[in-house]
């Protein structure tokens, strides 16, 4: 089918009590992946595309991956039979609005290093373009720290406030809100332990859908929990990441004369439905594909 908007599907998890996953690509293997994991599980499932994604697709070129992304994705949604979303996340102002434009059908500005105030004006202006186009609209509040990338203590990573959340959400009308609760991107190893005391105060405070973010390096225990207190999509990119990997090499280490990009990249694809498949059953998304169609 078409891509979707998933707003309704959020609405959906978050009364019902369970996430939609987000699952990250960097290739069309991956991209694959995420719509027949989905399918096998008969569950929701969005499509979600970083900033690096788009300057790998495009050869550097952010606005060309984004052409081929959108494509890519549209002709995904429609190789299945459950509803697929795709999101653009953590973009500039341009790359929302270009998105938009090509048919993602979720996105999210990344207001990070900007003043409060200068935050909330940009994330309406683009909240009011992606209503008008029916598109979800996300944004966050905190910090989600990615190693490799940049320096960070992780006792001075800066958590959401609640009351900030609250202002917030209310000023800018944003669909789904983004929230730092301790969680790290890219991590390789599940050690992260959420802070789940202000997740439930945030959760009292904000009534809209809550994501979180870098979930690959939260502990499972955490994730149930913090689904359980309000949050309602969940990010997995490094978790998928490691079983396309590891697949892809045992491949080529098994066979130092391979040169044929199918005989591993295949392999790679069906690792990464299997860890899809996980964790669309793990976050209680399998079989909601009848609730979130309505």
């Amino acid at each position: 089918m078409a891509l979707r908007n998933l707003k309704p599907w959020i609405d959906c998890a978050q009364r019902e009590g369970f996430a939609v996953g987000a699952f990250n690509a960097n290739t069309l293997e991956q991209i694959q992946a995420i719509v027949q994991a989905a399918q096998a599980e008969d569950a929701p499932a969005i499509i979600q595309v970083s900033h690096n994604a788009l300057l790998y697709a495009g050869s550097g070129n952010a606005t060309l991956g984004l052409q081929y992304m959108a494509a890519a994705g549209k002709i995904a949604a429609l190789s299945v039979e459950v509803p697929i979303a795709l999101h653009l996340d953590h973009a500039t102002e341009s790359e929302v609005v270009q998105a938009i434009a090509l048919g993602f059908t979720s996105v999210m500005f990344d207001g990070d290093g900007l003043t409060f105030e200068e935050n909330v004006t940009i994330t309406r202006r683009l909240r009011e373009i992606a209503h008008m186009n029916g598109v979800c609209m996300e944004a966050e509040i905190g910090e989600v720290p990615k190693p490799g990338e940049e320096a960070f203590d992780a006792a001075a990573i800066e958590l959401t406030d609640p009351d900030a959340a609250a202002e917030f959400a209310a000023a800018t009308g944003i669909d789904t809100l983004a929230v730092a609760l301790g969680s790290v991107h890219g991590m390789k190893d599940k050690s992260v332990r959420l802070d789940l005391e202000r997740l439930q105060t945030i959760r009292a405070r904000v009534s809209i859908p809550l994501v979180l973010h870098g979930s690959s390096g939260v502990t499972d225990d955490d994730i149930t929990r913090g689904i359980a207190l309000g949050l309602c999509k969940v990010n997995v990119a490094t978790q998928l990441n490691k079983a396309f990997t590891r697949a892809a090499r045992a491949i080529l280490d098994a066979d130092q004369n391979l040169v044929d990009p199918r005989k591993y990249l295949g392999p790679a694809r069906a690792a990464q439905i299997d860890a899809a498949r996980e964790r669309i059953r793990f976050i209680g998304a399998a079989g909601k594909a009848g609730a979130v169609r309505g």
